[in-house]
């Protein structure tokens, strides 16, 4: 069982940096012209970025963590390319409920985290693929919001699920707060690793995401947002640790999701190593040997797939803790030579290269062929390489003509 070794260190994600934050000022991550205010970084894309949040109920499925007859309901929380509009005010991180509920369970005062989007603007015309998202086991859906803003921004609808029940707090809009039956990572000794309750999550959470497939063709269709502005023929997947376990099964369960990311995952189930001809990038943070389910799951890709090792990272810098917590005395995030900002560009852009050459068709670039000196401690592995039974190359070099 390869994830409760790590839940460990899984307290840290973004709500929690936030709640932890020292009081002096760090000119990397305080709002200029807000000293209590720290600043999700900004997008690198062309486009402004839009956000809002929709309840989905499943009407053909009993909630399997109640009793009681209730139909599965989930919150999902959407990212997507608008026009810039100025002076916008910028959406909430997370609602006031789910900030004090996190902050109940570190017994730390809450402050603000400023994000990068605006509440209900319209999508920008046109149709846009679709990244579905599954957080960490007991995570949230806005843990991931520098990543999940900055691929907004480059033309992308992302659509980040709420597992109910699971996640350690989710807000409703009647104003419920429904929170974690399984334990938080946010709260010492109250999470459940044990074998039942991990395949008892992940049973739920590939339900979860076929649910919301079927129900983003519905608000495609017309009456939301959305309608006419997704192009679910080019639909992918990111998922982070447990996240990624749920990834990789959708992406052999579901025809719909074409293209997975994999951010350190932890593949606890049998389908998440049967491999694929889909394409699959593959993360590997802070460690120089591959786990065993990775080994097994590389020698039965047949698709296109990349394997990428950030060395000198951990388990968690895919995550908001990335540019909240390395400047935070005693929640240290780790992130190599490169350090969080380069950090946070190269997940940016690997992830976007991945999706833009497997959904939108562009031709792979410099950096997905391991050809790129742009990030020398991400090493790279191509489909043409082994991925175990020997260490990890380091990226290829070309001669690249001027």
């Amino acid at each position: 069982m390869q994830l409760a070794p790590r839940i460990t260190q899984w307290a840290l994600l973004g709500v929690l940096v936030v709640n932890a934050l020292p009081l002096r000022m760090t000119d990397a991550l305080w709002a200029e012209d807000d000293p209590a205010t720290v600043q999700v970084p900004a997008p690198s894309g062309p486009y402004g970025v839009g956000t809002l949040w929709l309840r989905l109920v499943d009407t053909a499925r009993n909630d399997p963590f109640l009793h009681d007859g209730s139909k599965r309901e989930l919150m999902v929380r959407f990212w997507y390319p608008a026009l810039r509009v100025r002076g916008c005010p910028p959406a909430e991180y997370a609602s006031p409920k789910v900030w004090a509920n996190v902050s109940e369970l570190m017994g730390m005062p809450s402050l603000t985290v400023r994000t990068n989007s605006c509440a209900n603007l319209p999508v920008l015309m046109g149709r846009h693929p679709v990244i579905l998202v599954s957080h960490a086991y007991t995570g949230m859906f806005t843990d991931y919001t520098f990543l999940l803003e900055d691929l907004a921004s480059r033309g992308y609808v992302v659509a980040s699920v709420a597992h109910t029940y699971e996640t350690t707090a989710a807000e409703f809009p009647d104003g419920r707060l429904l929170t974690s039956a399984l334990g938080s990572q946010y709260a010492e000794g109250t999470l459940q690793t044990d074998q039942q309750s991990l395949q008892f999550a992940m049973s739920i959470r590939t339900r979860d995401l076929a649910f919301v497939v079927a129900e983003l063709e519905r608000l495609d269709a017309g009456g939301s947002p959305f309608a006419g502005k997704l192009d679910l023929r080019r639909t992918g997947i990111v998922g982070h640790s447990m996240g990624g376990d749920t990834a990789m099964t959708s992406l052999g369960q579901l025809v719909e999701v074409k293209a997975a990311v994999l951010l350190d995952p932890a593949l606890l189930s049998p389908l998440s190593t049967r491999g694929t001809e889909k394409p699959l990038l593959l993360v590997s943070e802070g460690r120089e040997e591959w786990s065993e389910a990775e080994c097994e799951l590389w020698s039965r890709l047949r698709g296109p797939h990349v394997a990428l090792i950030f060395r000198g990272a951990e388990h968690m810098t895919s995550s908001d803790a990335v540019w909240l917590g390395f400047y935070v005395p005693g929640l240290h995030v780790e992130t190599g030579t490169m350090g969080p900002e380069v950090t946070i560009s190269a997940i940016r852009d690997y992830v976007a290269d991945f999706f833009d050459a497997y959904l939108s068709g562009k031709p792979p670039g410099l950096l997905l062929n391991g050809l790129s000196t742009k990030y020398a401690d991400v090493r790279v592995t191509t489909r043409t390489h082994a991925l175990c039974g020997q260490a990890p190359p380091g990226p290829q070099r070309a001669m690249l003509r001027p």
